[in-house]
């Protein structure tokens, strides 16, 4: 049975025929729907992460035979914290800044009358773009989320612990995902996201120097350890009126610092050159630089570099 639908929809669009047909046939439901851009339009974020988990929640309670709802969210919802972050729930409302207190339907109120206000003034598409980027940003670290994309997929979690009733709910946040470690097929990943865009800006040489500090730990998880993940929590949770949470993550047992990305592309991209020009000659990589320090990266504190 084959159907497509939009999640920013109530009843993802789809007419009541085809709806009863999925409520009688569908047991379990898997939502990786999201936009995952950290700067995306407030609005745009907030139609796909939060009213697209309301409607999937909605959707699910109305499912007959459903044991499992398997929700992939994000391990930097969390925010801007240090050491060991517990699998907690976010409650509606909950926010990462003390004295705070988030109502999503006043979100919503916010993001409805800007774009009313922007199109009374015949804003121009651009404008309306910037200024519903900018309100993302604004509106997340008002809370203290650091960007649009985290913000909205807090509060996608909120809308789903909220409505599930006695749904069996599963969570999965992943870190940053990256290629595969074993199957199908060892290194293979689909287009070019995350840390990917690094590897491929320095065979580029398009990426010389990068600012971040060498010491830091960059949690990456391999895309088959995450899908694992997620079959397994089906299969062990199926059935279960309760919400478990699950960080699929690497930072704890087995840590990556950011040098450690340098010395693996540099150590790549000497054995398997890239190559370029009419007779594909290959090319020698000078080696990247680490900056921790914007004043480093313009040459004023070099103590402050790592090369490779």
């Amino acid at each position: 049975m084959e159907s497509s639908g939009d999640v920013m929809y109530e009843n993802f669009g789809l007419d009541k025929t085809k709806l009863e047909e999925l409520y009688k046939n569908i047991d379990i439901i898997v939502n990786t729907a999201a936009t995952t851009n950290f700067y995306e339009r407030y609005d745009v974020a907030f139609d796909t992460n939060v009213l697209g988990a309301k409607h999937i929640a909605e959707f699910a309670n109305k499912c007959t035979g459903l044991k499992m709802l398997l929700h992939v969210s994000t391990a930097f919802l969390a925010g801007e914290q240090e050491g060991l972050i517990l699998e907690k729930a976010f409650l509606k409302g909950e926010t990462l800044r003390e004295g705070t207190h988030l109502y999503i339907e006043s979100e919503l109120n916010i993001i409805k009358d800007t774009r009313t206000e922007l199109r009374a003034n015949y804003s121009s598409e651009k404008a309306e773009r910037k200024t519903m980027k900018e309100l993302g940003l604004e509106r997340a670290r008002q809370f203290g989320w650091p960007n649009t994309y985290t913000f909205t997929k807090a509060m996608g979690e909120m809308m789903l612990g909220h409505l599930r009733g006695d749904l069996p709910v599963v969570i999965i946040r992943p870190s940053i995902i990256t290629s595969l470690l074993k199957e199908p097929l060892p290194g293979w990943i689909e287009g070019i996201k995350t840390i990917d865009s690094v590897i491929l800006g320095y065979a580029k040489q398009a990426l010389k120097f990068f600012l971040v500090d060498p010491d830091t730990i960059m949690d990456v998880i391999p895309g088959d350890m995450v899908v694992n993940t997620m079959m397994v929590a089906m299969v062990a949770h199926s059935g279960e009126q309760a919400q478990t949470i699950y960080h699929v993550t690497s930072s704890l047992r087995n840590p990556a610092s950011y040098a450690l990305l340098q010395e693996s592309a540099h150590r790549y991209f000497i054995d398997n050159p890239p190559r370029a020009g009419n007779n594909s000659e290959p090319i020698r990589l000078n080696k990247m630089r680490l900056f921790s320090t914007v004043a480093g990266s313009r040459g004023t504190c070099s103590s402050s570099t790592s090369s490779l």
